[in-house]
């Protein structure tokens, strides 16, 4: 009986002893019990303690570490040409013979004239021949702003994260081999699903960075040069339009004032016809009361009672 628990013990402790050994050559700590955090920390949290610095080339896991500097490029400019669509075609030919494309584009006309929108990818070292190469095209440049980010760092880190999550990945998959019971399998499964979206999420970020490091982006509009203020000022005048004009408001005025004759002679005097009537009626009986009683006048003395002066 003491043999069989034994061999029980033996063949439980087994699995994590392998899983330490494993996480030790991986340069990962490991935990003192359990069999759930088996690198020494939690899944999603970041890798603690030292990391060996990368070699130059690929690592083990065939993530390629770069060997020089990864920046990312980015800018625009605002451009004034003779002819949009023409310029708009050459600025094309120019950045697919350095390799790039067109990402995005949008035109437009206010009426000044035709303007365009282009989005550019360019190789990151082809970015002072792209800039050079639209600006030629340009009659004056309105507008240039351009930027770098050095991203290197970023990538190395997010590399060494990879590492590490798929040594826990090749760790958990041995576990998973030698599980004996259906709660073992369950435990170790939730644990290798949350490192394998981990390692999904970390490789679409470093994807992400590297593609914008090998391709920059710039912005481009071409606009056309601003019409002359004397130019400005013609365009569009018509004499025989501003007869037109001229006529149509006469016409609008001589309207206005019949409508408004109209209102008089049909909504107005029929109101105030009446009100004038029994004005000039009071008006009338006021003035005959008056004459038939005229105002008492007042008693005046006789000169000879004035008080004579001292």
């Amino acid at each position: 009986m003491n043999h069989r628990r034994i061999s029980l013990a033996a063949l439980i402790a087994l699995p994590t002893l392998l899983v330490a050994a494993c996480a030790g050559a991986a340069g990962l700590p490991t935990a003192g019990g359990g069999d759930v955090e088996l690198v020494g920390r939690p899944v999603g949290a970041p890798a603690a303690g030292p990391t060996a610095a990368p070699n130059p080339g690929n690592n083990s896991n065939g993530n390629a570490i770069p060997d020089q500097q990864l920046i990312v490029y980015n800018g625009s400019l605002d451009l004034e040409v003779a002819d949009v669509n023409a310029a708009v075609s050459q600025a094309e030919s120019v950045i697919k013979g350095l390799g790039g494309h067109v990402a995005a584009s949008r035109a437009s006309d206010s009426g000044d004239g035709k303007s365009a929108y282009v989005t550019y990818r360019i190789p990151a070292e082809r970015w002072a021949d792209a800039l050079n190469g639209l600006k030629g095209l340009a009659k004056r440049i309105v507008d240039e702003q351009t930027s770098s980010e050095d991203v290197t760092a970023q990538v190395v880190d997010l590399d060494a994260r990879l590492t590490n999550l798929r040594s826990t990945e090749s760790a958990l998959q041995g576990i998973m081999t030698r599980a004996t019971t259906i709660t073992d399998v369950l435990k170790v499964q939730s644990e290798l699903t949350q490192v394998r979206g981990e390692i999904e999420s970390i490789t679409a970020q470093r994807d992400l960075l590297a593609n914008r490091a090998a391709l920059a982006t710039l912005e481009v509009g071409f606009n056309p040069p601003p019409v002359a203020e004397v130019t400005q000022a013609s365009t569009g005048w018509d004499l025989g339009k501003e007869i037109d004009n001229a006529l149509a408001s006469l016409v609008r005025i001589a309207q206005g004032a019949l409508s408004l004759l109209i209102w008089l002679l049909i909504v107005v005097l029929p109101v105030l016809i009446p009100v004038v009537i029994v004005i000039w009626v009071i008006n009338r009986l006021y003035v005959r009361w008056r004459r038939t009683h005229p105002a008492a006048q007042p008693a005046v003395a006789p000169p000879s009672e004035w008080p004579r002066s001292m």
